[in-house]
């Protein structure tokens, strides 16, 4: 669908108060392909500073070779993103009442603010 549309979309589960709530929010958010082709470097670079500097599991698990219930213990919060056919990155969430719902949108909008296209070559704003 939005292929023919030149966009790339980024999908984003997140996955909170498991002992409260069973079920989780998955969201799918379409980019235009030059900043789709950034989105991994942004993503891996804002989980890795999102949590706990000593955190007890790793902060970033690739998916690239894995499914989110292979990298992520079964019980625990976590938040992942899914990049299609590049694979993705998964993060348990250590503390949940730091870690904010919208994180991954967050991401995004960081994500389209550092990257933009003009004359048809990608520029760094900030």
């Amino acid at each position: 669908m939005f292929e023919s549309q030149d966009l790339d979309c980024v999908f984003m589960e997140t996955y909170m108060n498991p002992r409260k709530s069973r079920h989780m929010v998955l969201e799918c958010i379409p980019l235009p392909r030059e900043l789709g082709d950034m989105a991994p470097i942004y993503f891996k670079k804002a989980i890795m500073e999102c949590d706990e500097e000593w955190a007890m599991n790793k902060k970033v698990v690739d998916l690239s070779s894995k499914d989110i219930r292979q990298a992520v213990p079964r019980g625990l919060p976590y938040f992942a993103v899914d990049f299609g056919l590049q694979g993705g990155f998964a993060h348990v969430i250590e503390n949940e009442q730091k870690f904010p719902h919208y994180f991954g949108k967050v991401s995004v909008c960081v994500t389209t603010v550092m990257c933009a296209v003009v004359d048809g070559k990608r520029k760094i704003i900030l």
